[in-house]
């Protein structure tokens, strides 16, 4: 229950923070961007299905593995799979999302720079979390070599005796922001250890199954 909720306070800062952003910018005389430009991505792949079972049975073993779809729709889409058998507990949640044109981002307000608000936004949130958010400020690492831009973040979670180690990946691909998180208790209640290695290298492995499937998505 704790990680959910420090993941729900992490997402409820990053949508504070966009709308912080976006409603600060004076409203742009036309003409701006009110389209899909060409080679940006008109949809994003159903997250449930875009991360390999390869990935999947690497990373979160076993019969246990539960799926839930929490979004779907063509331009956003979130799953997350949990594994809950002791002496693992590891939750993987994705998120790919296609944004449009909007006026009040910067620059021209096109959808590939609306995304790039959001990525840089992320990536704010994660090193200045809320102050009573149970999540540390995120040790941040640009990712080479995935995208346009990437970065990895780790937090470690301490609450009420449960220590759990988050790997968030942030990937931008045009107008399309994939954002791929492993979290495993460390310690508590007959959970753990989970190798922090481990967790990097899941979280990456799925982030760049998803970027894949992203490829594959129609374009403007």
């Amino acid at each position: 229950m704790y990680v959910w909720t420090g993941t729900a306070i992490v997402a409820c800062v990053i949508a504070a923070g966009v709308a912080a952003i976006v409603t600060h910018h004076s409203p742009k005389p036309l003409p701006y961007v009110t389209q899909l430009l060409p080679g940006e991505f008109k949809s994003v792949p159903d997250a449930c299905t875009a991360v390999s079972p390869a990935v999947l049975n690497g990373y979160l073993p076993g019969p246990h593995r539960a799926v839930t779809q929490t979004s779907s729709s063509a331009g956003d889409s979130q799953c997350s799979f949990t594994v809950d058998a002791k002496p693992v507990f590891l939750v993987l949640e994705v998120t790919a999302q296609a944004f449009q044109p909007f006026a009040a981002a910067s620059g021209d307000g096109s959808a590939s720079q609306y995304a790039s608000d959001n990525f840089k936004l992320a990536r704010l949130s994660l090193a200045h979390p809320a102050k009573r958010s149970p999540l540390p400020p995120a040790a941040i690492t640009p990712l080479a070599g995935m995208g346009q831009q990437a970065f990895s973040a780790f937090q470690r979670e301490h609450i009420g005796g449960i220590v759990t180690d988050v790997v968030t990946i942030n990937v931008l691909e045009r107008n399309v922001l994939v954002t791929v998180s492993l979290q495993g208790q460390e310690s508590g209640h007959g959970f753990g250890p989970v190798a922090v290695s481990t967790l990097e290298n899941g979280a990456r492995s799925a982030a760049a199954s998803v970027l894949a499937k992203v490829m594959t998505q129609p374009k403007a």
